[in-house]
């Protein structure tokens, strides 16, 4: 019986959210029904998180409009082999390669995984930004299948692309993950834990403007674990402000699952975000949880506030008083609730709701 090819195309194979689910998918799959090749233009960190070998094609690209032809050519190949050819793009630039790239290629099945609200084409001002914008409304269309990692996502990106969007979250509640940390801190220090790249995307500005505010009002620490770009903004303003010995920047963000073992709180306070795992790693440590109401993911997977708090962009003191009530007072029937919800974001509901598809296109 032939079997199924599926190419994952992710050019920009990075440590975080996107590979860790990718890989959760690939690494589930079954060997025997599919043959999968993972297709990027950088040396991949998803084999951080992959348990097999799969096929590996680095296009040698510095951009991925350039990598149009190399695209049709890797999935021309072949196609006698299986019964049948199924293409899986990740993200908006990349996604609307991939349609320019394949179409015409009528045995070709193409889903599109949407991981950003499209709100995000809207902070940075770039003309690019605007052309990806116009560009997902004509191309979107051509794709047999979208999938968004939130509703909220799915909605506003079925709004601009007028084709309907199917939600599939995050495979994030895994477990697993709680073997790796055997020893829980031995300290009077609260631990105050931010996970997230570098970026603007993820405002580390307004959880260090708050925790500046509060810092002599409670004996705690603030750990932030990335890398990325605002490393040095980021720097800057903890020298300026003399917090060297209150505020920690992790080297080691790959094995990130140690210090949510020693977290006491877990703020997040992105800009936007398409589904959210570090809240949902942090539900699975019974850490408390403050998060931003961004676009989206995090009222999704809080409940609208019922599993953690919600705070508005840019309402820093209000994030202040957050910080210190839930140091000070955690509510321990909300990290019950939210504990217990996990299960929706499990491995086995994302594996049935992608196979489901792959038997429908």
């Amino acid at each position: 019986m032939k079997k199924i090819k599926l190419y994952f195309f992710h050019p920009y194979s990075r440590i975080g959210g996107a590979d860790l689910s990718l890989s959760r998918l690939i690494n589930s799959l079954d060997k025997k029904k599919y043959s999968i090749t993972f297709i990027t233009l950088e040396k991949p960190k998803i084999n951080y998180y992959l348990n097999r070998k799969i096929d590996i094609k680095v296009i040698k690209q510095k951009r991925v409009i350039f990598s149009i032809f190399d695209l049709r050519e890797i999935v021309k190949k072949n196609k006698e082999k299986f019964s049948k050819v199924i293409f899986l793009s990740n993200q908006n630039f990349a996604n609307v390669i991939s349609i320019i790239s394949l179409l015409g290629i009528k045995w070709v099945k193409i889903i599109l995984i949407e991981r950003n609200n499209p709100i995000e084409l809207n902070y940075s001002g770039k003309i690019k930004d605007k052309i990806i914008k116009v560009l997902i409304k004509l191309t979107y269309r051509f794709s047999d299948r979208i999938i968004a990692i939130s509703k909220e996502l799915g909605r506003d990106l079925q709004k601009l692309c007028k084709k309907k969007v199917t939600t599939i979250y995050n495979p994030s509640f895994d477990k697993n993950i709680l073997k790796f940390i055997k020893k829980k801190k031995n300290s009077d220090t609260k631990i105050i834990l931010n996970v997230a790249r570098f970026e603007k995307q993820k405002n580390h500005s307004m959880l260090l403007e708050s925790f500046k505010d509060i810092h002599n009002q409670v004996n705690a620490n603030l750990l932030l674990v990335g890398y990325g770009a605002e490393k040095k903004k980021i720097s800057n303003f903890i020298n300026k402000n003399k917090l060297n010995n209150r505020i920690i920047i992790v080297k080691d963000y790959i094995n990130v699952f140690k210090y949510y073992k020693i977290a006491d709180l877990f703020v997040l306070t992105s800009l936007y975000e398409g589904f959210g795992n570090v809240l949902v790693e942090a539900g699975i440590f019974k850490i408390p949880i403050i998060s931003t109401d961004c676009k989206s993911g995090p009222k999704e997977i809080l409940n609208n506030g019922k599993y953690g708090d919600l705070v508005k962009i840019g309402q820093t003191k209000k994030l202040s008083k957050l910080i210190l009530k839930n140091l000070k007072f955690p509510n321990k029937n909300k990290i019950t609730k939210m504990y217990k919800s996990l299960k929706r974001f499990n491995i086995q509901n994302h594996i049935n709701a992608y196979e489901k598809i792959f038997k429908e296109i």
